[in-house]
């Protein structure tokens, strides 16, 4: 809603993140994700950090103290998040892909070649309260290192960090908040002073 409402203060309680082979069409509603979607397991209480990025490059004239324009060039995204279980599917994605062997115990781990990519789709679920919204992005790649110890005094930890890469179909967010429908926009409409019969048709 347009101006302050204490329900558009959004806490992410809880949620999860899903992956799934790249370009798997992205979820148009929030039921819960089947085959391909896989859950990837318990992430650390830091939860999903997102970062949306731009490169920009200013054009200078002799005559003027500032920019006459200014371009963007880059506007890279990137997800990052930790992961706390240590098994086959979380294993391949922060080693970038391959396989393991073996039919009964003990099971081999073999990391795929090197310079090899693992592109994947990705959905994020956060939940507060009655409503839930979900990021989903069609291609991601695994970007920065991935350190890890071996302790006794805490879980192997796996912090990964994703960046989103080009697509067919862009990123999105499915929410059944409030302050996404359509009577939030035709607020919002109304109170920029413009737009408004059309916000008010939709609703």
């Amino acid at each position: 809603m347009a101006g302050q409402n204490a329900q558009d203060v959004i806490v992410a309680g809880t949620g999860a993140v899903y992956v799934a082979p790249e370009d798997t069409p992205l979820p148009a509603d929030l039921d819960p994700l089947a085959t391909p979607w896989t859950d990837v397991g318990f992430i650390s209480e830091d939860g999903a950090q997102f970062t949306f990025s731009r490169d920009q490059e200013d054009v200078n004239a002799w005559q003027v103290s500032v920019p006459v324009r200014v371009l963007v060039t880059n506007e890279p995204i990137s997800i990052a998040f930790e992961l706390l279980q240590y098994d086959r599917l979380t294993v391949q994605l922060a080693f970038r892909g391959s396989d393991f062997a073996g039919t009964s115990s003990p099971y081999t781990y073999t990391p795929p070649d090197a310079g090899a990519q693992d592109v994947r789709a990705l959905a994020i679920d956060a939940v507060d309260g009655d409503y839930s919204f979900r990021f989903c992005f069609p291609r991601v790649q695994l970007t920065d290192d991935v350190n890890f110890s071996l302790v006794r005094s805490d879980a192997v930890r796996l912090p990964l960090t994703f960046q989103v890469v080009a697509a067919t179909e862009k990123w999105q967010i499915v929410s059944d908040h409030p302050a996404f429908g359509a009577a939030a926009a035709a607020a919002m409409a109304a109170t920029n002073g413009g737009g408004s019969s059309s916000a008010a048709a939709a609703a």
